[in-house]
C-alpha cells in the first residue's frame, strides 16, 4: 500500500515526533508499505536519517498573516478582554483561516500528493496545523489516519475535521483523554507507544573519551539533559539544581544536549545569562545538537529529563533507558506510562530545581542504588522495541486501508497483540 507520511513540524529542528517518523520509516517492511515524505520546511539531515529509497517532498504551505491591521487598536485590545467578544473574533479568525489558508492549500496538497496514488495519508505530528492534510485526503477520496503528539490547543474547525479522520493514534494514554476531552471524535482511537531500534541505539565510545572530547574532567560527576533548547524543555531547572548542590558537590557537571529551536532563542539568550551571572560557566557543558546522543548518555552519571510542562511521551526517556543509564524524569503527561517511579527510574515534580537537586544528590550517593534502576531499565526498555512498533502501526494502516472502523478496527489489532 502507498502511504504518505506527512510532517509538518518546523522550527528548524528535528524534535521528537519527526525522530518517531524516522525510526518507523527505517523499520518498515517495504514489501508492505511503499512510503512517500512529505515536509513542510526543508530538513536536509532526514533523507540520509530515513535511509535510501524514500522519496521526499517539501510542501511550502502559504500561511496568512497572523498580525493585522486592529491589533495596534486599543478598543480592539479591549474588546478582546471580553469574553463572549474574544470567543467570537477568535472562531471568526479561525473560519476566516480555515477558508483561505486552509482550503487553498489543502487543494495543492492534494495536487502533489496524487502523483504517488496514496492509499492512506498518515499525519505524523497531531490536529493541530494539519487541517490541510485531512482536507487534502478527504479530496482525494482516501482515509486519513492523525498520530496525535502532543496536548494541543483544539479549534472548533479541529473538532469538525476530526470526523473526517478514519483513526487517531495517540502516543500515550494521556493524550487520548486530552483528544477526547478536547472534543475530537475520529472513527477510532488507538494508543500505540513509539518505538526505538535497541539494537542500533548503543553506545560506540568510551566514557572517558566523550568526556575529554567535552572538556570534561575524567572524575567528575556529571548529569545531562538532552533537547531542545526551548522554556518548556526545562533546561533552567538542571542549571538552578547544580547551583543548589555547588558546594556539597564541587565536581558535579551538567551537560545540556541539543541544538537551539528557533522559538528557544530568548530562552537560550537568558539561560546563558544566567549562567554568567551565577558562576557556573564552567561548570554547564552546551553541547548543541549531537548524532552521538547514546555515547553522551553513556558517558553521563545520570541522565534528567526536566520538562516543565505536561511531556507528550519524552523519546530520551526511553533512549536513556536502552543505554542503561541512570534516569530521573518529570512526574507529568504521559511520562508516568513510561517510567516505574522507584523501580527503573525516579520521577520528580515539574519545575523544582529543589526536588531534583535532592534526587541527584542522593543517587549520587549511592552506587549500587543507581546500578539497580539501570539494571530494571534495560529490562523495561523490552516493551519499546521498534519491531513492536512497526508491526503495531503497520497492522493498523492495513486495516484501515481494508476499510475496517472503529472497534472492528481496533479491536482485532489488539486482540493479535
Amino acid at each position: 500500500m502507498n502511504v504518505v507520511f506527512l510532517e509538518a513540524s518546523a522550527g528548524s529542528v528535528i524534535g521528537g515526533s519527526l525522530t518517531g517518523m524516522i525510526e518507523l520509516l527505517r523499520g518498515l517492511d517495504r514489501s508492505r508499505v511503499s512510503p512517500l515524505v512529505v515536509l513542510y520546511e526543508h530538513k536536509p539531515a532526514v533523507a540520509d536519517l530515513v535511509g535510501p529509497g524514500v522519496p521526499i517532498r517539501v510542501f511550502d504551505k502559504r500561511r496568512l498573516p497572523k498580525e493585522h491591521g486592529l491589533e495596534a487598536s486599543s478598543s480592539y485590545a479591549k474588546a478582546k478582554r471580553i469574553g463572549a467578544v474574544s470567543a467570537l473574533l477568535r472562531n471568526l479568525r479561525e473560519s476566516l483561516t480555515f477558508i483561505f489558508e486552509t482550503v487553498p492549500a489543502g487543494v495543492r496538497l492534494a495536487r502533489l500528493l496524487r502523483e504517488s496514488a496514496p492509499d492512506l495519508v498518515y499525519v505524523c505530528n497531531g490536529f493541530r496545523g494539519n487541517a490541510d492534510a485531512i482536507v487534502a485526503a478527504w479530496l482525494l477520496g482516501v482515509p486519513c489516519v492523525v498520530h496525535s503528539k502532543g496536548f494541543d490547543k483544539f479549534s472548533f474547525i479541529d473538532r469538525v475535521l476530526s470526523r473526517r479522520v478514519a483513526l487517531c493514534i495517540s502516543m500515550t494514554k494521556a493524550i487520548e483523554v486530552h483528544c477526547r476531552e478536547g472534543g475530537m471524535k475520529p472513527e477510532a482511537y488507538a494508543v500505540v507507544y513509539d518505538g526505538l531500534d535497541l539494537s542500533a541505539f548503543k553506545p560506540r565510545r568510551d566514557a572517558a573519551d566523550v568526556r575529554r572530547e567535552l572538556g570534561t574532567a575524567p572524575d567528575a560527576e556529571v548529569v545531562g539533559v538532552v533537547g531542545n533548547i526551548q522554556a518548556w524543555k526545562g533546561q533552567r531547572v538542571l542549571v538552578d539544581a547544580l547551583d543548589l548542590l555547588r558546594e556539597r558537590r564541587p565536581r558535579l557537571v551538567a551537560w545540556l544536549v541539543g541544538g537551539v529551536h528557533r522559538g528557544g532563542l530568548a530562552y537560550s539568550e537568558a539561560l546563558l545569562t544566567h549562567l554568567r551571572k551565577r558562576g557556573l560557566e564552567d561548570r554547564v557543558v552546551l553541547s548543541g545538537p549531537r548524532p552521538d546522543v547514546p555515547d553522551l548518555m553513556a558517558a553521563m552519571d545520570i541522565v534528567v529529563h526536566t520538562s516543565v510542562r505536561r511531556e507528550p511521551f519524552g523519546r530520551v526517556i526511553i533512549e536513556a533507558m536502552a543505554v542503561g543509564s541512570p534516569l530521573i524524569a518529570t512526574r507529568a503527561g504521559g511520562v508516568p506510562e513510561l517510567v516505574n517511579d522507584g523501580q527503573d527510574g525516579v520521577l520528580t515534580t515539574p519545575g523544582s530545581a529543589g526536588e531534583l537537586a535532592a534526587v541527584i544528590d542522593r543517587l549520587l550517593e549511592d552506587t549500587q542504588e543507581r546500578e539497580r534502576l539501570a539494571a530494571a531499565a534495560l529490562h523495561s526498555v523490552q516493551r519499546f522495541r521498534l519491531n513492536l512498533h512497526v508491526e503495531r502501526m503497520c497492522a493498523l494502516f492495513e486495516g484501515v486501508v481494508a476499510g475496517r472502523r472503529g472497534r472492528d478496527l481496533v479491536g482485532a489489532i489488539e486482540a493479535d497483540s
